[in-house]
């Protein structure tokens, strides 16, 4: 398997993550919260704060520079020709960050916040990555919401022309499926679960590679901005009503 060269900040052009869209009210002011509050956090008077946060949580951001591509050349997802239906199993569990909350709440679709997450079991014969049982321990799985699932474990965002109804307003995670991030190892690397796969062409592959790989790095910081959110701007969110849909007593002290 060959690797993709490393990608740097100044690569251009780099494509976003979604088609160009207008963010609602909710979503609009938990970005200018973000701005305003953001140059803040690492104030003499925050040290405390920040120490104790360091105890528990990476926030060093991700950033494309040094970080390395292990996908194998011109591999891109074949959703056309999907044979897997990524939304649907128990492993198509969405996790929602505040900007996904905020985004629902602007749509009009908080029915699809849910809490309701399948327990996986490990046995001999699936035994459960050490990586899955970090997650499935993590504040982020205790205490955010995931997309609502039928019965059958299929997200209720699905049409009947098995399409994305949330699309271009859907999840950070889902922007950008199938890459995934290895923070440990800086790499990002393509999801065992997807095997809808094409080979692009040469003109097309860089383009759809680095939007990917740019959604995998944002949809990792979103994670970080909404622990610092939550450290320090809790009564503001509070006020958006985003923490309606947070188990707050899952989160401990931040």
């Amino acid at each position: 398997m060959r690797s993709l060269p490393i990608l740097r900040d100044d690569m251009a052009p780099m494509p976003g993550t979604l088609p160009e869209r207008k963010p609602g009210p909710t979503e609009a002011a938990l970005s200018a919260l973000w701005a305003a509050e953001s140059p803040h956090f690492y104030s003499f008077r925050n040290v405390v704060r920040i120490i104790r946060l360091r105890r528990r949580f990476d926030l060093r951001p991700v950033s494309l520079n040094g970080l390395k591509v292990a996908i194998p050349t011109g591999q891109v997802p074949d959703c056309e020709a999907c044979v897997d239906l990524c939304c649907t199993g128990d492993n198509a569990v969405v996790s929602l960050r505040l900007r996904d909350v905020a985004v629902l709440m602007d749509i009009g679709r908080t029915d699809l916040i849910s809490h309701a997450r399948p327990v996986l079991v490990s046995t001999r014969k699936r035994p459960l990555s050490a990586g899955r049982v970090a997650a499935d321990t993590s504040v982020f799985h205790q205490a955010f919401p995931v997309l609502a699932r039928d019965e059958t474990g299929t997200c209720m965002a699905l049409t009947e022309e098995r399409q994305c109804g949330l699309w271009p307003d859907w999840p950070l995670s889902c922007a950008r499926y199938p890459y995934a991030l290895d923070r440990k190892n800086g790499v990002v690397f393509y999801a065992a679960g997807c095997r809808s796969v094409r080979t692009a062409p040469v003109e097309e592959a860089p383009v759809v590679v680095r939007r990917l790989v740019r959604a995998a790095v944002d949809g990792y910081n979103e994670r970080l901005r909404d622990i610092m959110l939550l450290a320090f701007c809790r009564p503001a969110l509070s006020s958006l009503g985003l923490l309606d849909h947070l188990r707050l007593d899952r989160l401990g002290r931040l």
